[in-house]
């Protein structure tokens, strides 16, 4: 039998057998081409998210140096020398989230702690701060000139930090001090807007709009639907069987190839040093969610619809649980 008859025949006797193969075809001497159905692993990769499978990255021996170079400790309190303190910041905890063994180094020429810094960096964990420039080696840093921190005969990865601007409805408010901003906006939507945005490029926060708030209600709103319809009797923790195939809408299939990026972010994250593809990740997830938010009149799907978006909104609830807990910002079940 020559292998184009057998590579037909094997098609023959399996094409109609497994309902995830959408086609097969058989190219030139033999070769099978096997076209597998999208939504065959829809119900899987869903599954994977509620046990928690999608955070499971392989742990890796290798260590891992991020710094921000200071002159004085003080400084961590100018906004533009926070802006890479906290960026410097993140991108360790996801090196650390990807299963890196890393520290978070502060290189400062004049370390003058005191007490309201100390009770500052106390927000944040695993802080070292050192005095010695050869601690750099082999080290990602950040810095405000290119010559921080530089050290004869070695070619750091290094990333200058951006000015920051701060806006008022759309006017440019001068002489706000880092202090004076706490007060206004807090510590979390400083941390998260000033990570928004590639290091090496300006910034501003504006006053009026809450960028963290927009990642942090659709937790809260999926929360509330999937509790309204829990109380009615549709418990999704209890269900385990649902028809993946009735997620059939635009921004639903779109909503399950960006939740299924989740690895790949965190890959590409660490690849360019830039912690803000993660935050632009939970953004760009929101976007959808916002949208199918918007057009969705829940209580006028079917039982089984229902429940298969549900599932669906659970999976991007865990998702973004994930992400807020890896950038250190508040969940809220209500907002």
């Amino acid at each position: 039998m020559s292998p184009e008859k057998l590579a037909n025949k094997i098609k023959d006797r399996i094409i109609n057998k497994y309902d995830f193969i959408k086609d097969i075809n058989v190219m030139g001497a033999g070769f099978i081409n096997f076209y597998l159905k999208e939504e065959a692993f829809i119900k899987e990769h869903l599954k994977s998210i509620e046990n928690g499978d999608f955070k499971k990255l392989k742990p890796k021996n290798k260590n891992v140096k991020v710094a921000i170079v200071l002159n004085k400790l003080r400084d961590i309190l100018n906004l533009q020398s926070f802006r890479g303190f906290i960026n410097m910041y993140y991108l360790a905890k996801i090196y650390d989230f990807a299963g890196y063994k890393t520290r978070k180094l502060v290189l400062v020429k004049d370390n003058d702690i005191n007490l309201n810094i100390k009770y500052f960096l106390s927000n944040f964990k695993n802080i070292e701060i050192i005095l010695d420039k050869e601690e750099l080696r082999d080290s990602i840093i950040f810095c405000s000139t290119l010559d921080q921190g530089k050290l004869k005969g070695l070619d750091n990865k290094r990333f200058t930090i951006e000015e920051v601007n701060i806006l008022k409805n759309g006017h440019k408010i001068n002489k706000t001090t880092f202090s004076e901003l706490l007060d206004i906006i807090g510590i979390d939507r400083i941390k998260y807007t000033l990570s928004s945005k590639a290091i090496n490029k300006k910034i501003t926060i504006e006053l009026t709009n809450d960028d963290l708030r927009y990642i942090q209600y659709p937790y809260s709103r999926i929360t509330s639907v999937i509790n309204i319809f829990k109380d009615e009797g549709i418990d999704i923790d209890s269900i385990e069987d649902f028809n993946e195939k009735l997620l059939t809408d635009v921004l639903e299939k779109e909503m399950i190839n960006k939740i299924m990026e989740f690895k790949d972010i965190i890959t590409e994250t660490i690849d360019k040093d830039q912690p803000y593809r993660f935050i632009k990740y939970s953004k760009e997830l929101c976007d959808i969610f916002y949208k199918i938010n918007a057009s969705t009149l829940f209580r006028q799907l079917s039982n089984e619809k229902l429940i298969a978006l549900l599932k669906l909104l659970n999976s991007v609830k865990i998702v973004l649980e994930e992400i807020l807990n890896t950038l250190e910002l508040p969940v809220y079940e209500k907002m």
